[in-house]
């Protein structure tokens, strides 16, 4: 069993991202991080000959049979932890890139303990706050409710934290646990929400770790997109100080890079 992977899990609706990614971490990955993929099973193919680089590339159906959608990737990437290929891993998602080269340090504060994102979103509620004329909805209202009632199942009152955005570091350890006490597929049902579960989880269940900022800048809305790059004039250089790369959400389509 590895200490420590990069993982992805991806589909061929997302090819040309993955690509993009499996690039940025032949180019960046200074420390030769293992770099693994799960996709669904008539798509391995398909991945080992496009991918330019990669260590692995495994059937989510080998250990997860909920793969379809933006729900099932939500499990596939949660029960990872039933391969044992490794003992902690940062997951990313296809739509992500780096930027800058990284090391097992900028994830791992020693050899058994992770850092872990966990932060009070200020960047991004400072940013909505700003531009939240442009949106039709309200992202803070709509993220804390599901926060609390998450919290609430492990019985967690006080400051509302965030886990996001990805990539994540987790410890397959708290995702075993979740698993064993309530079963990953139950906690799904009331909220499919990965990272808020993992987060949540991590602090009831006691696990050792060390804090961390978000590790990647991301542009989760268009609207938020066209303020930064039309409207502020960022380049993708004014982040490189602060992250290690940037997510540029699928879900709206996003081009590849910002």
């Amino acid at each position: 069993m590895e200490n420590f992977v990069l993982y992805c899990k991806s589909w061929s609706g997302d090819l040309e991202r993955c690509i993009n990614l499996s690039k940025s971490i032949q180019r960046h990955n200074i420390d030769k991080i293992p770099f693994y993929l799960s996709v669904p099973q008539n798509e391995v193919s398909l991945f080992k000959e496009k991918l330019p680089y990669f260590d692995e590339i495994i059937a989510d159906e080998s250990y997860c049979e909920i793969n379809k959608g933006w729900n099932g990737q939500q499990f596939v990437k949660a029960l990872f932890y039933k391969t044992n290929i490794s003992r902690f891993y940062l997951s990313i998602d296809s739509d992500s890139y780096f930027f800058k080269d990284f090391y097992l340090s900028d994830f791992m504060y020693s050899d058994t303990i992770p850092y872990m994102v966990i932060h009070s979103n200020e960047t991004f509620y400072s940013f909505w706050d700003r531009y939240k004329d442009r949106f039709h909805w309200d992202a803070r209202l709509g993220h804390e409710n599901e926060y609390k009632s998450i919290m609430n199942h492990f019985g967690r009152s006080g400051k509302i934290y965030d886990y996001s955005p990805s990539p994540f570091i987790w410890d397959t350890d708290v995702w075993q646990w979740l698993d064993n006490e309530w079963g990953i597929i139950n906690l799904f049902k009331k909220h499919c929400n990965e990272l808020k579960w993992y987060g949540e989880g991590a602090l009831a269940k006691g696990v050792a770790m060390m804090p961390t900022g978000p590790l990647f800048a991301c542009m989760h809305y268009p609207e938020q997109y066209e303020v930064y790059k039309n409207i502020l004039g960022y380049t993708e250089e004014h982040f490189h100080p602060q992250y290690l790369g940037m997510v540029m959400q699928s879900n709206w389509g996003a081009p590849l890079k910002f």
